[in-house]
Order: structure tokens, then C-alpha cells, then sequence
């Protein structure tokens, strides 16, 4: 049994019904937001009281879905304390922005003509801008943190499932000058070096060391002369020892 399953029980246990306030009682329907969200595929996590208690608001990131039924479990099962969104499951990737800081610096690195159409949320003093994953392409390293309180959230990151500002707006194409400023072609991957096959062995040639006569040695040149001793009609006749 893992720690959130013990809570779950100890929680849904009669003796903790005695002890539950009314005013903490759970909520019998989703949260607006997250039900929006849902509905637009995007893939949604409870985040319990032990995740929050632990600081690891990721803690159930493994039961992320958009099915609203599971969610109404997941919801009855962990009594979450809020929803967030898996990044990477959903295909998209997030421009987080924190408060006065953040849009300014967002303004000072943006080189959008006009407003920016794609779907987003906000809470407080955080807004997010939803696009869709560019394919083929991974974050630079550098460009986790684009500037002060500018953050570009992508696959193994979360965030909040917050009201959205514009709910009927549809998940567009993260921007050119974005796309080119955060994010690159994946390193190719150092070929493994394959080892030249031996050659078969083969034996040296054999090189005799005797040196062979060559047949013409002692052969006069010329014409022979009949004349002459040991010569018989042009050819001269000699007996081998």
C-alpha cells in the first residue's frame, strides 16, 4: 500500500467522517475549468493533500486523463486540492508568465505584430498561453527560464488548470520568433564506431632463393662465323657436361 492510498482509506474511514468539518466536505462536481480543459484533450492530474504536504505536486502525474468519469474518481479517491495539467501527454507546450516582471519581459523578447489569439489561462497574477507542441524539435537548454519570470513549460512539466480567458480560442502554433528563440533540432546522437573486420590470414608467398640462369647467358651476338671452332652451318654445337 503506497502513501496515497493509506491517507485515501484513512480519509474515507467512518471515524473520519466524525471528524471532518462540514465546511470541508467535498465538492460533489468537477471544478468549470478543469471540465473545460478535459473536453479540449488536454490530459488533467489531481494534485491530493499528500502531494501538497510532500512538495511534489507531480506526485500523480501517472493518472492523468481527460476522461471527465475518471476524473469524478479521482476526485472522490484523492479529494484533490487542485488539478494541473500533464504538458508533455497533452502535445503542448506552455508560455508561463509571473506577474508584472514576467509580461514585461515577455513584451521586451516578443515580436507579435498583434494579439495573440491561442487559448489561455490565468490565476492571480500568472498567466499562461497554450500552444501546440512543435514537432521534431526539443527546448534549449537556456530556454527553460527565456527571461526573468518567463518560463516555457514542455514535456515532464505541469501547471494549473485555471479559467481560461478566452475558452473558445483554439490551441494554435507556438510563433516563429518563439519557436526559433526557445527551441532546436535534437543533437544527433555520436555514431558508435564499427570495428573493420580482420582479414583472413593468409601465408606469405613462397620466395625461393635460387637464382635461376638465364638461358641466353654466353650466347654470342652476331652473326656466327663458320669459320670458327665449334660452329656447324650457322649453329654452334656444344655438349653439356
Amino acid at each position: 500500500m503506497n502513501i496515497e492510498q493509506f491517507f485515501s482509506e484513512h480519509l474515507n474511514s467512518p471515524a473520519a467522517a466524525f471528524t471532518t468539518s462540514p465546511s470541508s466536505c467535498r465538492p460533489s462536481t468537477l471544478p468549470q475549468e478543469v471540465r473545460e480543459a478535459a473536453n479540449l484533450g488536454m490530459l488533467i492530474f489531481p494534485v491530493s493533500q499528500v502531494a501538497k504536504l510532500t512538495g511534489n505536486p507531480n506526485l500523480l502525474i501517472g493518472e492523468a486523463t481527460c476522461e471527465i468519469c475518471r476524473l469524478e474518481e479521482l476526485a472522490a479517491k484523492y479529494w484533490p486540492y487542485e488539478w494541473r495539467v500533464a504538458i508533455g501527454p497533452s502535445s503542448l507546450c506552455v508560455l508561463q508568465l509571473a506577474g508584472p516582471e514576467g509580461r514585461s519581459s515577455y513584451a521586451a523578447l516578443s515580436q507579435d505584430e498583434g494579439e495573440c489569439f491561442t487559448l489561455q489561462a490565468h490565476r492571480g497574477d500568472t498567466a499562461w498561453a497554450f500552444y501546440r507542441s512543435p514537432k521534431d524539435l526539443v527546448l534549449r537548454k537556456t530556454a527553460k527560464e527565456l527571461a526573468p519570470c518567463v518560463r516555457i513549460l514542455v514535456d515532464g512539466d505541469s501547471c494549473v488548470v485555471a479559467p481560461f480567458r478566452n475558452p473558445w480560442a483554439e490551441v494554435e502554433a507556438i510563433p516563429h520568433w518563439l519557436r526559433d528563440l526557445a527551441f532546436k533540432a535534437p543533437d544527433t546522437p555520436c555514431g558508435k564506431a564499427v570495428p573493420v573486420p580482420a582479414l583472413p590470414h593468409r601465408p606469405a608467398p613462397c620466395r625461393s632463393r635460387v637464382r635461376f640462369e638465364n638461358p641466353k647467358r654466353g650466347v654470342r651476338k652476331g652473326y656466327p662465323n663458320c669459320s670458327q671452332a665449334g660452329w656447324r652451318g650457322g649453329y654452334r654445337i656444344s655438349r653439356q657436361s
